[in-house]
């Protein structure tokens, strides 16, 4: 098989059965020259048997016992051959152009190493619930870099050598992990989203963001705090560093309004 122009990374436990959906938007993408990397993460359910049914030679699947998404995510990159590589999760979607779309930005930007997109926000019964509309430029990114994630993780594809650079993902971090690569990600390349909703993101129980909420406004006070330290913002953004913390005394259902009014 030739080497693919992008490598999709998704990783999967127990998927089923909203990964069939998922590998499916991939596969019927407008632009064809991908490869989809699997990491069945040690999956109990019928994921196996769902994937094992794909009649694709774009698909490949690995099987392991479980070692969570940090570490999935490493071992996909480690397999990907595209100069380019993107994300998706097992239970999100890629509208059909999306790849064409983030390809031929990123051909006429080669400065840009991450890219991102907006993003349709639907509920388990598959209404949309929010449109989430990014900053767009470089400089309005890293203005809002330090006071929240400005990337729908689902929605970023980056050049795969940029990420390398910085070391990948950091697999200490059980979540936030998105978040820290591209703070690492933004000392080295520039940054760009497209305000188009190119993916949609079902809102379900138990998505790790829902589920380990404080696990990850620790991890983002941590990171913020190391940004600042490291001199890549000014010591009054230290405000931002703080910020998690004190979100940690407010109740769930209170974050979670307030961070659908933000976005």
């Amino acid at each position: 098989m030739s080497v693919p122009a992008v490598s999709v990374l998704m990783s999967v436990h127990n998927g089923a059965p909203l990964v069939a959906d998922a590998v499916r938007s991939v596969l019927t993408q407008t632009a064809g020259d991908l490869e989809l990397i699997v990491i069945d993460d040690g999956s109990t359910d019928a994921t196996p048997e769902i994937l094992a049914r794909v009649g694709d030679a774009r698909l490949r699947v690995e099987r392991q016992a479980r070692l969570g998404l940090t570490r999935s995510l490493n071992r996909a990159l480690g397999l990907a051959r595209g100069v380019l590589v993107a994300r998706l999760d097992a239970d999100d979607l890629a509208v059909p152009e999306r790849v064409a779309c983030q390809r031929a930005f990123l051909d006429a930007h080669p400065a840009v190493g991450l890219l991102g997109t907006g993003a349709r926000e639907v509920d388990a019964a598959g209404r949309e619930v929010a449109v989430v509309v990014p900053p767009a430029d470089d400089a309005a990114i890293r203005r809002t870099l330090i006071r929240r994630n400005p990337f729908v993780h689902s929605s970023v594809m980056l050049r795969r050598e940029a990420v390398l650079r910085v070391g990948g993902y950091d697999e200490t971090l059980p979540v936030a992990q998105d978040y820290d690569l591209w703070m690492r990600l933004s000392r080295v390349t520039r940054l760009a989203n497209l305000p188009e909703p190119l993916v949609v993101r079902r809102l379900l129980p138990g998505r790790v963001s829902a589920v380990r909420d404080d696990d990850r406004l620790r991890a983002e006070g941590r990171l913020r705090w190391r940004a600042v330290r490291s001199g890549t913002y000014p010591p009054w953004c230290a405000l931002f560093a703080l910020r998690p913390w004190l979100a940690l005394a407010l109740p769930p259902g209170v974050r979670r309004t307030l961070r659908r009014a933000r976005t």
